[in-house]
């Protein structure tokens, strides 16, 4: 199937949600707090407003004046209120979108609302630009949107059901080269088991199948061992996770050796009979770095989880003091 034939069955949902909008459900696209575990207080209706938004930069509906200006200026309010109490912050496509569809009615009286954008939150008033033009970012027409581009509208916007054909789509193309990369970003937001095999064990082969020549090689073989090791403790595989958290023991420990003991703690954690193994070579890490001086803060706290699981008070104190000071 064309992928261009899910984009225009998406236009059709943004028209929809255009002509619910105008019937007067707003409630569906306005701010609504959501508290998560994973991001803590997020916009439950972001997707929706954004579904309105691309409906309006696409012309999905004819929304004549000045009801389509009113409806920008509502909804820009409505993404200020977003950013403002988002605990995850950052910008959002929404707040950039919102800005070229604003292009053609800003006036000077608008510029105390734009100040209120950029001071949102902290990644508003480092890249949000009052006088910025974003329209080169959002084309005027779906159709312009490559496969990616709509495997990512797609997942943004919670539309799941043509996310999961659109990356169907993208892995029947193949998976070859840099693409097997893009399929892990795929995966992610599917969140099907089916694609995170393919995925970890396609970008595992790719990252260990030659030595690495450069750092970008060098970072991929760090983030490939991590989700092998991920994959197999969630899958139960804890023995085989531990084999090869000690065959790449060398590749977890570059970059800053978060990653080093984030993996043992998950190990740790996953089967008991293994704590004392893995602690051992935790220490052995541990006096290493300590003696080269290359034992980083941002390792502190996952250090201090791990000596509290193999219950290693003297070191836990340590490094509880240790992070408390680096705090």
């Amino acid at each position: 199937m064309d992928y261009k034939n899910i984009l225009a069955e998406m236009l059709g949902e943004f028209r929809t949600d255009i002509d619910r909008y105008r019937s007067g459900e707003k409630d569906r696209y306005f701010y609504k707090c959501k508290h998560t575990e994973e991001y803590a207080d997020i916009d439950e209706n972001y997707g929706a407003r954004g579904r309105v938004l691309y409906g309006l930069r696409f012309d999905a509906a004819e929304v004549g004046e000045p009801e389509r200006e009113q409806m920008v200026r509502e909804l820009f309010e409505q993404e200020i209120i977003a950013r403002e109490k988002s605990s995850f912050q950052g910008i959002g496509a929404n707040l950039e979108l919102l800005s070229v569809l604003m292009e053609q009615y800003r006036k000077p009286e608008d510029k105390p609302m734009y100040e209120r954008a950029k001071n949102a939150n902290f990644d508003c008033y480092c890249g949000f630009g009052i006088d910025e033009s974003y329209a080169a970012q959002y084309p005027a027409n779906i159709y312009e949107c490559s496969l990616v581009d709509s495997i990512y509208l797609a997942s943004e916007l919670d539309m799941k059901e043509k996310l999961l054909r659109l990356v169907d789509i993208y892995k029947a193309e193949g998976l070859e080269g840099d693409r097997v990369l893009m399929f892990r970003r795929c995966a992610r937001m599917t969140g099907r088991d089916d694609d995170r095999e393919i995925a970890v064990k396609g970008c595992y082969e790719r990252a260990f199948g030659c030595e690495p020549a450069d750092m970008k090689g060098q970072m991929e073989q760090l983030s490939a061992a991590e989700d092998m090791i991920e994959w197999l403790c969630d899958k139960g595989e804890i023995s085989d996770a531990f084999a090869l958290f000690k065959k790449h023991t060398d590749v977890l420990r570059s970059a800053n050796g978060r990653a080093f003991f984030e993996m043992a703690h998950l190990i740790m954690k996953a089967d008991n009979a293994l704590i004392r193994d893995v602690w051992k070579i935790c220490r052995k890490s541990i006096k290493q770095d300590m003696t080269n001086k290359r034992l980083y803060p941002i390792c502190y706290s996952i250090i201090k989880s791990c000596a509290e699981l193999a219950g290693d008070q003297l070191t836990y104190t340590l490094f509880d003091r240790l992070d408390r000071k680096n705090k």
